[in-house]
C-alpha cells in the first residue's frame, strides 16, 4: 500500500506572500502552517513558532487567525492558488 500524502493548501497574500496549510499526518483536524515570501520560507514572528519558519498541530480556529493576521500584514485577500 502507497502512504497518502498529506493534503497541501497554499493560499496567496498578494503577490509576494504565501501561506502554506497543510494537514497533520494522523492528527485529524490539526495542521501545519508556514509563511513564504518571495518563494522563501521564512519566520513569521506571531504566526510561525520563534525561531522556526513552520508551526504545527493548529486548530481550524488557529488558521482562522492566522491568515487574518496576514491579511493585516500584507493589506491583501487571501486567494487560493
Amino acid at each position: 500500500m502507497i502512504p497518502q500524502m498529506p493534503k497541501q493548501r497554499i493560499i496567496n497574500f498578494g503577490p509576494d506572500y504565501k501561506l502554506s496549510i497543510v494537514d497533520e499526518q494522523n492528527k485529524p483536524d490539526r495542521f501545519e502552517l508556514a509563511v513564504f515570501y518571495k518563494d522563501r520560507m521564512v519566520e513569521m514572528p506571531g504566526i510561525t513558532d520563534q525561531e522556526s519558519t513552520v508551526t504545527r498541530f493548529r486548530t481550524t480556529r488557529d488558521v482562522q487567525c492566522i491568515m487574518k493576521k496576514m491579511f493585516l500584514i500584507t493589506g491583501k485577500m487571501p486567494e487560493n492558488s
